[in-house]
């Protein structure tokens, strides 16, 4: 039986889970899918656009904007949301990161924070800012908690001690409280 592009990345999210991205391998896909390396490039050309399709997988997760509340209680919703689906796939905010960076995986979740920003009432520019903010802050601490998860569970390291959840939040409150001003200042 032939596996298809969903199989491909439910066994992707599994070695994540297992071990690492830097065990995620093609050669290591194929023997935990039963077939032969070449078999997987029917359905991507390379590592690079699998690890890209899983990137957009894994954001698929997250649900789109909500109509008719509080644009800025939406955008924080949509931030959580993304350090959520981040935070359930270990080593996925590498992934969304290095697929974003290559332009080979879609942005839409910037695309979407800043549509409700516009619908704020903020200008696009500043709207893209402040997606670009958000998702920034988001995927990089998610890669630093994940990094320092991965480090304490192979004993390179003790526990932090650090509260990642409230770091979040307190930067997140920055940034919205930041938007918040843009977007008043803008209507008068």
């Amino acid at each position: 039986m032939s596996n298809t592009r969903a199989d491909i990345l439910a066994a992707a999210r599994d070695i994540l889970a297992d071990h690492s991205l830097a065990d995620l391998t093609m050669r290591r896909l194929a023997t935990e899918l039963g077939v032969r390396p070449n078999a997987l490039y029917w359905h991507f050309p390379n590592k690079q656009t699998m690890l890209a399709a899983l990137a957009d997988d894994i954001l698929t997760t997250i649900p789109g904007p909500i109509p008719d509340i509080d644009w800025l209680t939406d955008v924080h919703r949509l931030a959580t949301d993304l350090r959520a689906a981040l935070l359930s796939v270990p080593d996925s905010a590498e992934v969304v990161s290095s697929a974003w960076a290559s332009g080979l995986a879609e942005r839409g979740m910037e695309s979407s924070i800043a549509a409700v920003a516009v619908g704020g009432g903020l200008p696009q520019r500043v709207a893209d800012g402040l997606a670009t903010a958000i998702c920034q802050l988001t995927i990089g601490l998610t890669i630093e908690e994940q990094t320092r998860t991965q480090m304490e569970r192979l004993g390179v390291t003790g526990p932090s001690g650090r509260l990642f959840d409230d770091e979040f939040e307190a930067a997140l409150a920055v940034i919205l409280d930041g938007a918040r001003f843009r977007a008043e200042a803008q209507s008068t």
